[in-house]
């Protein structure tokens, strides 16, 4: 029998216990017990032979490198050379080259305990292997890949206090700059954990003193800034990231939400997308392309959210809001023609979704077709009087066809609204509209009342420089269009 036949029949056994548990009979439950008994003794018996096996095996390997005369006569100084160090830390791994420092004496009388504690550590069996580096730092100090175990293992106990007087022993005192850099990333993922962002921001700065190509601390600084809100600070390190490792998607989500969040506080913000920022593809789930869609969106990059809601339209051919957005970022990217049919498979697979509905009409009033826009707006009103997407909708359509005091009469029923962002809707419709009359005073009045609760207006600012050049208070129309 192969040994993955074995264990998968180990772990069927484990399942059959879990699925007749709930229904079994209390004579039942007792030899259900004794097999579950049975399966844990099986398990640490396994485990037990495998850490034998693995000392053994060291130590063979050891000596064959002797024999062949791969060893060195300083190699007491620098002990047993662990090539990768892997710790699951929030959603990175720390994975690093890095050199023990015990003597010579040191190694080959405590190696069992080192090799024990690795084995129980990998197989996340924290406390056995807290217990088996607690030994080992005690006897052998200066055994630094053995402090960064035991200080990790302790991090994994829960006992966080401990965990991070470790680490900050290894950054203060460890010779490996590896091992260094590793002991500052860590302490700055607690610390971020824990919403010091100054203080995790510090840490992963000097983590990557130590080692600059260390990637997790660029790539937990980069994170550090975007949760305290530094968006630029998180873009450069995100983008700097992405230089080295253009297949991270976990990385070019959070450029995204970084960009997002830049353009947010700064709607003049430039932002250049990463070379390394490929196209999406297929394998991504769809969860991931939700998120992605829509901050590609946020940042203006329509033909990658178009391909996104491309692939989901694949994945949910009968869902209406994966056809919406492919629709509404085709319309943006190549006009309607393309775009109607596939807003049309939208509303006919939620024909009681409005803003599917008032996409359509957006589409047709911008396509010059004034009847077929006024037709949708007026459906979607029929069923809610009240709409304020579909009315406004109907203002555009009323100012497009050159009946302007109806436009104002509809705009005007907004400042009755109790929402503020209502009123300044109402505000702004009424500000447009008086721009297209030249009256550029009214206009700058409407719109001052307008901005307070309208971050979302993006063109108020633009408005109003130009209502105060068209007056002679301001600045010159081309310095407008170059601002």
């Amino acid at each position: 029998m192969k040994i993955e036949d074995w264990f998968q029949g180990l772990r069927n056994r484990a399942e059959t216990i879990e699925q007749k548990w709930p229904k079994a009979t209390e004579q039942e439950r007792l030899e259900l017990a004794d097999q579950l008994f049975y399966l844990r003794q099986v398990s640490d018996r396994v485990v037990d032979l495998w850490l034998q096996f693995e000392e053994r095996l060291s130590h063979t390997i050891r000596h064959v490198k002797q024999w062949e005369g791969q060893g060195s006569s300083d190699q007491g100084e620098q002990g047993v050379e662990l090539k990768e160090l892997q710790q699951e830390l929030k959603k990175e791994a720390t994975v690093a080259e890095h050199n023990n420092n015990g003597t010579e004496e040191q190694v080959h009388a405590y190696e069992h305990l080192f090799r024990r504690g690795e084995g129980f550590y990998h197989l996340r069996m924290y406390p056995d292997a807290k217990k088996c580096f607690s030994e080992l730092v005690a006897a052998a100090p200066d055994w630094e890949t053995g402090r960064l175990y035991y200080a990790y293992s302790l991090l994994f106990c829960n006992d966080k206090g401990q965990a991070m007087r470790e680490f900050r022993l290894l950054c203060k005192s460890a010779s490996s700059p590896n091992i260094v850099s590793i002991s500052y990333n860590a302490l700055g993922c607690i610390l971020a954990e824990e919403e010091q962002w100054l203080e995790a921001a510090q840490a992963f700065k000097a983590s990557l003193e130590a080692k600059p190509d260390l990637p997790d601390a660029r790539f937990n600084l980069a994170l550090c800034y975007y949760c305290d809100g530094d968006a630029q600070e998180a873009v450069d390190e995100c983008t700097k990231y992405l230089e080295e490792h253009e297949h991270d998607w976990e990385a070019q989500m959070l450029w995204l939400r970084a960009a997002k969040q830049l353009q947010g506080m700064d709607e003049t913000a430039e932002l250049e997308h990463p070379v390394s920022l490929r196209l999406p593809t297929r394998e991504l789930d769809s969860e991931t392309l939700q998120e992605m869609a829509a901050l590609y969106e946020a940042v203006g990059n329509h033909h990658r959210a178009q391909i996104c809601y491309h692939f989901l339209t694949e994945r949910f051919p009968k869902e209406g809001w994966a056809w919406h957005g492919l629709a509404w970022h085709t319309w943006l990217i190549s006009g309607s023609k393309r775009a109607a049919t596939l807003m049309k498979k939208a509303i006919s697979l939620a024909p009681n979704q409005a803003d599917f509905l008032f996409s359509f009409g957006w589409m047709r009033l911008f396509d010059g077709d004034i009847e077929a826009s006024v037709e949708a707006f007026r459906h979607i009103l029929e069923k809610d009087g009240t709409n304020r997407l579909a009315q406004s909708g109907m203002i555009s359509a009323y100012e497009k066809s050159g009946d302007i005091q109806a436009a104002k009469q509809l705009a005007k029923s907004f400042l009755a609204d109790e929402r503020p962002s209502i009123q300044s809707l109402g505000y702004f419709h009424l500000g447009r509209l008086a721009m297209g009359e030249e009256e550029w005073l009214l206009a700058e009045q409407y719109l001052k009342r307008a901005e307070p609760n309208s971050g979302w207006l993006q063109e108020i600012p633009v408005y109003l420089q130009l209502c105060a050049s068209k007056q002679g208070k301001a600045i010159a129309f081309d310095e407008l269009l170059k601002s």
